[in-house]
């Protein structure tokens, strides 16, 4: 017995005839006969009551049809609730996203997100590692730098364009540069996470120069980083929207502002794009759509004025 023939026979008794249950289905009458006499013949016993003027179901006909009918209702229930989940997101949403990056620049826009969809639980991991999107319960991750997993599905978020900052209380006790060979008479904040931490190359256009940072200070979090050189600890190097509010308060200002590093891109992984949750695809849209202005490739990155000529 064929779970699909007992659908069509609820079908057919909901329908009153096989002509109305045709159409319905958009199935030929001749087929839907054939099918309901193999139903018949698979339960062994007769469900329509022979030579009757109009269909009419035998009591074991109507029991099964009844049954069937349920069944049917729970399976349209499922389907309604499939599709709801296809369009409304919801459920819980698990981000992989560097720490300082989540809380410097992503945390509005996170608790912009669930009051905007109030059925999603995001989960904002900060892990270190590079978590397996493949084998983890992990819905996005947030990377830095380039991408060098072509499996995974990759989609530029931003790019940031990272100058050098110091705080004014720094600069009073030394000459600010005028050039970056002066640089090797100052003091920076190092931050050490990253690979070659002590050597940078600066970008002027089509010019380059390797500069050797070198301080008392040097720390793992970018976060403290910051703090360090607010404080007037040295020199600091960060992307713009990192520190564009120290930069109208002037807790900091920019050092060379000609010059920068190479632009560090921000990409957003996912496994596929294929049968993508509506909750990634919302929280994918949304961040694009509360990106900041300096980070638009449409806009023009502000370039602060310079400080000491």
């Amino acid at each position: 017995m064929k779970i699909d023939d007992l659908l069509l026979l609820a079908q057919v008794r909901r329908a009153g005839s096989l002509s109305a249950a045709s159409r319905q289905l958009d199935l030929p009458k001749a087929t839907l006969s054939r099918r309901l006499a193999a139903l018949e013949t698979s339960v062994g016993a007769r469900l329509f009551v022979p030579g009757a003027s109009r269909m009419t179901l035998t009591e074991l006909g109507e029991q099964l049809a009844e049954r069937a009918s349920r069944h049917d209702e729970d399976i349209a229930e499922t389907r309604d609730w499939l599709a709801a989940r296809e369009t409304t997101p919801q459920g819980r949403l698990r981000v992989s996203v560097p720490a300082e990056f989540a809380m410097l620049l992503l945390a509005e826009s996170f608790a912009r997100f669930v009051r905007r969809y109030p059925k999603v639980a995001l989960e904002v991991d900060t892990t270190p590692r590079r978590v397996d999107l493949f084998n983890e319960p992990y819905d996005v991750a947030v990377r830095m730098g380039a991408v060098d997993e072509p499996e995974l599905v990759a989609r530029q978020f931003m790019t940031m364009e990272r100058g050098l900052y110091a705080s004014p209380v720094y600069l009073q006790a030394r000459p600010a540069p005028l050039t970056p060979a002066d640089l090797a008479g100052h003091d920076f904040v190092v931050m050490t996470q990253a690979k070659d931490a002590h050597k940078r190359r600066l970008q002027n256009g089509s010019q380059t120069i390797e500069i050797e940072l070198n301080g008392p200070l040097e720390a793992n979090s970018i976060g403290l980083v910051l703090a360090l050189t607010r404080a007037g600890g040295g020199i600091g190097s960060f992307p713009y929207g990192m520190v564009a509010s120290d930069l109208e308060a002037g807790t900091l200002v920019p050092v060379l502002p000609d010059w920068r590093y190479e632009p560090l891109p921000v990409h957003l992984l996912t496994a596929s794009r294929r049968l993508m949750p509506a909750k990634t695809r919302a929280f994918i849209d949304h961040l694009f759509e509360t990106k900041p202005d300096w980070a638009r490739s449409d806009l023009l990155q502000p370039r602060p004025a310079s400080r000491g000529g």
